[in-house]
């Protein structure tokens, strides 16, 4: 490696899947290093026990790889694999008198917050005087301790390449902070600047919640004798709704609002809800009334099929969640370079080749984004509109991939036919959801009792009657094919004098199940004479 690569890290704690704000964060080091030649190192920050899973990381490294956003080192580094190192260092520190332990149990350090408020200034934690009597009596009760970093009292600075400025923090705000927890494990602050160096990093790109961490990062750097990286904070991506931080909690939040619009318009009471999803019921009134709480992963999906909400009605927050819903990893990069860079000329959709050629760290922009999705829609309509055929049966193959659908019992060029029958479309998802029923079997046709209501019962069994008599005109047609099937319907609609709707849409319903599907004639023709009057049938069995 020469003196003047510069060498950037994404160095995400892998707590499952990985969140869209990480997802930019690993965008921005990967564009500046493979446009200046650099490299691109991926470490695993797995330093909490309770989180870090072989589940979580793979997951987290499932997303990436699937980004594209593949990394320079031959083998990842992993943290907890690294305690010899910390341990040594830590070792050092404390010979040197650079780092102590402490003994104070967390309601301790509440008591002394608490305090410091009432006095109104800030809690700073300086090194305490234990008395021997004290340390002898830790020892004895086995109290856990703490490995503090002494960090002197003085003003520290920066220059933050994003800010455009330097970053200050004055001595009266310096304290002694945390290295090794009671755990034995590092804390994010050590690891980081170990690991930093270590890895020979030069430029640190993280998120601006790390801002004021990095004085502590500085303090451990000059201890340590090592150099001082370039630092540039990403700003934070925004929910448009309600202007916070782009976060897992809004699928939450949705999730609650339509449980409770269900429940008032339909006089669901909570003890029913709770049978219904097989959820605790005090569980369930918890979550209900507090915007704070969150149902976990595996409770989501049973209250979402209770009320009717599918996984493409949520705000996708998780790379795994745009995956799910069928973007593909060219238009949520694109997107996703948007949010806080700007590539110059009014330049918005681009592959990757040409990101790479354009980013620089002086076009990152400091200001806040807002994660606009219906932008986000328009890019990956004009992404699928413009893509060949085989990349859109490749981006269907991978949606289904990771997702439960008759489709994939799809042919090859029948995934050709149906991409074709859905030209317009935004997401795989909008596919999935109108064709479905083109490979279904008759027993998973599902009727939607609205679209039955309205199409079939109305009106006297208006529907009824009229699917009744194209089902004998579609037994004798000669031809199955697109322009007789329409000719067909067309006669009907004239012999008959009803409107083409009043027709066509109760042999969508019968076929599909709803109301709607891609192209009707095309769609019979794909299911086939024998399917298609098959479910005719099975819809007609249905009139009362």
């Amino acid at each position: 490696m020469s003196s003047s690569e510069i060498v950037t890290r994404f160095a995400p704690s892998p707590t499952g899947y990985l969140h869209v704000g990480g997802a930019r964060t690993a965008l921005f080091n990967w564009l500046l290093a493979r446009n200046t030649g650099g490299r691109y190192l991926l470490r695993i920050e797995d330093t909490d026990l309770a989180r870090s899973t072989d589940d979580a990381v793979r997951q987290l490294v499932e997303d990436l790889r699937w980004l594209g956003l593949h990394w320079d080192n031959s083998e990842l580094v992993y943290q907890s694999k690294r305690l010899h190192i910390y341990n040594r260092i830590i070792d050092d520190l404390i010979a040197r008198g650079l780092a102590y332990e402490a003994y104070e149990t967390p309601a301790e350090l509440e008591n002394l917050r608490a305090t410091a408020a009432k006095s109104k200034r800030p809690f700073l934690y300086r090194r305490p005087n234990y008395t021997p009597d004290q340390l002898a009596r830790f020892k004895d009760e086995g109290r856990p301790s703490v490995i503090r970093f002494v960090m002197p009292v003085k003003e520290y600075r920066f220059f933050d390449v994003t800010l455009g400025k330097d970053v200050v923090q004055p001595p009266n705000e310096c304290q002694d902070f945390v290295i090794r927890k009671a755990d034995g494990m590092p804390t994010y602050h050590f690891g980081v600047v170990v690991d930093d160096d270590d890895m020979k990093v030069t430029h640190v790109l993280r998120g601006l919640e790390h801002l004021k961490n990095t004085f502590y990062h500085i303090a451990l750097q000059d201890a340590l004798g090592y150099t001082r990286p370039t630092y540039a904070h990403l700003s934070v991506m925004l929910n448009p709704e309600n202007g916070e931080k782009l976060s897992k909690r809004d699928r939450d939040r949705r999730i609650r609002k339509r449980t409770q619009e269900i429940m008032r318009s339909s006089k669901l009471s909570l003890d029913e809800l709770a049978s219904r999803c097989n959820l605790n019921v005090d569980r369930l009134k918890t979550w209900l009334d507090d915007d704070t709480k969150q149902l976990s992963l595996d409770e989501q999906p049973a209250v979402m099929r209770t009320i009717g909400l599918r996984e493409s009605d949520l705000p996708e927050i998780m790379v795994h969640d745009f995956r799910k819903n069928g973007y593909t990893p060219e238009v949520l990069l694109n997107f996703l370079a948007l949010q806080g860079w700007s590539p110059g000329g009014d330049r918005e959709q681009m592959p990757l080749d040409e990101m790479v050629k354009a980013f620089s760290l002086d076009r990152i922009i400091s200001s806040n984004p807002k994660f606009n999705r219906e932008k986000l829609k328009s890019f990956s309509t004009d992404f699928y509109a413009s893509a060949p055929i085989d990349r859109q049966v490749a981006a269907l193959d991978d949606y289904l991939q990771v997702n439960d659908s008759p489709l994939k019992r799809a042919t090859p060029d029948q995934k050709r036919a149906i991409l074709a029958m859905n030209a317009g479309y935004r997401v795989m998802s909008e596919v999935d959801e109108k064709s479905r029923f083109l490979l279904a079997t008759i027993d998973e046709i599902a009727y939607d009792e609205k679209a039955v209501e309205k199409t079939l019962r109305k009106d006297d069994n208006a529907g009824f009657d009229a699917l009744a008599k194209l089902r004998d005109l579609f037994h004798g047609l000669p031809e199955w094919t697109a322009a007789s099937l329409e000719s067909a319907i067309h006669g009907f609609c004239e012999s008959s004098g009803l409107g083409l709707g009043k027709v066509a849409q109760p042999v969508r319903v019968a076929v599909s199940g709803s109301t709607i599907s891609p192209p009707i004639y095309e769609s019979l023709v794909f299911i086939g004479r024998e399917a298609t009057l098959d479910r005719l049938d099975k819809c007609l069995g249905l009139r009362s």
